[in-house]
């Protein structure tokens, strides 16, 4: 495990301000006390002194770029994306992925297109879900029933996908698995192992477009969702059972 990949939980304005405080001190008792002589020392010591009270001043003055910071820190969120039609972001989490993949969206067309692309002669980069499957890696993907779907741009879209996921769940048995949700369609959930990037879907508004929120599945801000989309795949596994039966 890598240490560096770890959240603190220590604030970082308290280590800022605590850092800087404690070489003032440090600096004000040399040059109170004299511990170093010499005139060399006379002149470096108040330049420094000079400089961290400055550096304390203007940490003073972004306390509140600081304490965005502290509160970006405790919700866990890594980064916020203008848009999600990032292939190279979402690509490089799914080829890093363990244990499971969990997506949540309009008819995930553009989703198998980008990593599920079984042409042989397709970049690699657009067969990372591919290349996870066959490490072993869980895909479950739930999509909007067409009846709720109002443009008939994704209605188009959700045609071309239904054959693909149904090929992928006859290929991966028991590693990839689908279902459709019935209502219209409102979230956009990506959940690769311990990652969670999430956003809003608008009516009209092509979905890569919108923005999104990428966080550790086990922040106060992504509990909720991961939380939302297990309730969905449970609903929606049933469902289908019901209507096999």
């Amino acid at each position: 495990m890598n240490i560096f990949e770890k959240k603190s939980s220590i604030r970082y304005s308290f280590i800022i301000f605590s850092f800087l405080i404690s070489v003032i001190l440090l600096l004000v008792t040399l040059f109170i006390f004299d511990v170093l002589s010499g005139p060399k020392w006379s002149s470096i010591i108040p330049g420094l002194l000079t400089g961290f009270v400055v550096a304390l001043f203007q940490a003073g003055l972004s306390w509140y770029e600081i304490k965005k910071i502290d509160e970006f820190d405790e919700l866990k969120i890594k980064k916020i994306l203008p848009y999600r039609k990032d292939a190279i972001y979402y690509g490089d989490l799914i080829s890093k992925s363990k244990s499971d993949i969990k997506v949540l969206g309009v008819t995930a067309q553009r989703f198998l297109d980008d990593f599920a692309n079984q042409n042989v002669m397709a970049p690699e980069q657009e067969k990372v879900l591919l290349h996870a499957l066959d490490r072993g890696v869980k895909v479950e993907i739930l999509v909007a029933d067409q009846e709720f779907l109002e443009e008939n741009e994704n209605k188009e879209k959700a045609k071309l996908a239904e054959s693909k996921l149904s090929e992928l769940s006859k290929k991966y048995t028991n590693l990839f698995e689908y279902h459709y949700y019935q209502h219209s369609p409102t979230h956009s959930i990506v959940i690769i192992d311990k990652e969670c990037i999430v956003g809003p879907i608008f009516p009209k508004v092509n979905s890569k477009y919108t923005p999104a929120i990428h966080s550790q599945v086990d922040s106060t801000f992504a509990v909720h969702y991961v939380d939302y989309f297990n309730n969905e795949w449970t609903q929606c596994k049933e469902l289908t059972k019901t209507q096999k039966v």
